[in-house]
């Protein structure tokens, strides 16, 4: 695991450049030798033309032979004073030498250039024939005087490395640290917010790689802030429906307690327990709602067969309708009614649905639940013959806590809420319409079909 990323490029970026360094000061070792070794053989080239342009010249001027001895051995060259010379006549007697120049061993050197080994010493030789005198100039230069020079070369790149070393180092440290600027701005935004701020953060300046990261925590802090809405509204809402079911039961326990009469007393706490049941019937619905949330996702998503959840919902309920005396009917499954969902939320809407449909719906009255489909929905339809709902306001009924002036069932508002956040998980459209018969409700759910 990194622990710092700063420290990490920065020892990266270190051992990168003494590994390449290192890499180059070989190569440019080897590339010296293969350049410095042509050099100095032309260099050998030409001494031997300058010694047979001076011997044809002045062959028997002593002085002109020093002043090419001393001229090769001064201090001021230093690589010439590891270089001898020879010149041998046509008939094979030397001339003329530089200083400390064997006398024999060279002469047998081929003509251009070769390798000689005198006295353990290795030497470049090059040799020539004048072609008007036929004279033979050898020049010769010792190998450790090459090998020196490279030697040199490769120890003024590694003086260069060794000095400019610290500054890369501090470069690299600039370079990461500018780098990393926006990450620590990030940062300190984040750590400078305070717990209820969570609005994103900002997107401007941020380098590509970073990106996803501050897109994704800004996913994240929008999560967070829907979610704590949602436990405020929850909250609130609890508040508001609870507080008059409350008071009321506060009232008929009052009354209860107060009564001397047994009918009036049994009247009163009937009255409780229908008070009980209604505040749990809205405890349970403002539950469901507050775990739907606009970011909610549907989990364990599989394909489910809707007339089999219609059947097992239809049957916990039907007691209810039954008590109420309205018939309820489930007409006969589909060839294919498989859409893919989550079944306990399909549940819950099915359930609020024929509820819903019971409650507003008389006595004497019908509700008929049937699954429709077509080549591309699945279509869960609930037809009452209840009062229906205006056209004006099959919209509004979605919203949380909207009941129609004047309705007398029993109810908080919030299941088409919850029912219409379910559709909207399933990518479901939910339309209200007038039934054929022009009475009552037609309530469909139009399911898509799965991809084969």
């Amino acid at each position: 695991m990194i622990r710092s990323i700063r420290y990490f490029l920065l020892i990266s970026l270190l051992l990168s450049i003494t590994f390449a360094s290192a890499v180059t000061a070989i190569g440019n070792y080897i590339l010296d030798e293969q350049v410095v070794q042509p050099f100095l053989d032309g260099q050998l080239a030409k001494i031997a033309a300058f010694v047979n342009v001076i011997n044809q010249s002045t062959t028997k001027d002593e002085k002109i032979r020093s002043y090419i001895n001393d001229y090769l051995h001064t201090e001021q060259h230093i690589y010439l004073e590891n270089i001898i010379f020879q010149v041998w006549n046509a008939q094979g007697q030397l001339q003329l030498h530089s200083t400390h120049s064997p006398i024999n061993s060279l002469y047998s050197a081929p003509v251009g250039y070769s390798d000689v080994t005198i006295n353990d010493n290795d030497w470049r030789v090059y040799a020539m024939i004048d072609s008007g005198t036929h004279a033979k100039i050898i020049v010769a230069e010792l190998y450790n005087i090459r090998h020196e020079l490279v030697d040199d070369i490769a120890r003024g790149n590694a003086y260069i490395l060794l000095i400019t070393y610290p500054l890369f180092g501090l470069l690299a440290w600039v370079i990461v640290t500018i780098a990393l600027r926006s990450v620590t701005r990030v940062t300190n935004e984040i750590s400078n917010r305070a717990s209820t701020y969570l609005e994103p953060v900002e997107q401007t300046q941020i380098p590509i790689e970073i990106k996803p990261l501050v897109i994704e925590l800004n996913q994240l802090f929008i999560r967070l802030k829907l979610a704590f809405e949602r436990n405020k509204r929850f909250a609130a809402d609890a508040a508001h429906e609870l507080r008059t079911p409350l008071a009321a039961l506060k009232t008929h326990t009052q009354v209860a307690l107060k009564s001397d009469n047994d009918n009036d007393r049994i009247t009163a706490l009937q009255k409780v327990i229908q008070g009980v049941d209604r505040s749990s019937h809205v405890v349970a619905q403002l539950l469901t709602l507050s775990r739907l949330g606009e970011e909610t996702t549907l989990s364990d998503i599989r394909l489910v067969d809707l007339h089999k959840i219609a059947t097992e919902i239809i049957a916990s309920i039907a007691p209810y309708s039954f008590e109420k005396n309205v018939e309820i009917e489930l007409t006969p499954a589909p060839e294919s009614a498989i859409i893919l969902g989550n079944d306990i939320a399909l549940g819950i809407l099915i359930r609020n649905i024929v509820d819903n449909a019971i409650r507003y719906t008389p006595p004497q009255g019908e509700v008929i639940v049937a699954i429709v489909t077509t080549p591309t929905q699945v279509i869960f339809r609930v037809t009452d013959s209840g009062p229906g709902i205006p056209v004006e306001l099959r919209e509004r009924v979605f919203e949380r806590f909207f009941r129609i002036l004047g309705t007398t069932a029993t109810g908080s508002g919030l299941g088409l809420a919850i029912v219409g956040q379910i559709a909207d998980l399933h990518h479901a459209t939910i339309s209200l319409n007038t039934p054929p018969n022009g009475k009552g409700l037609q309530f469909d759910v139009a399911f898509p079909r799965p991809p084969v």
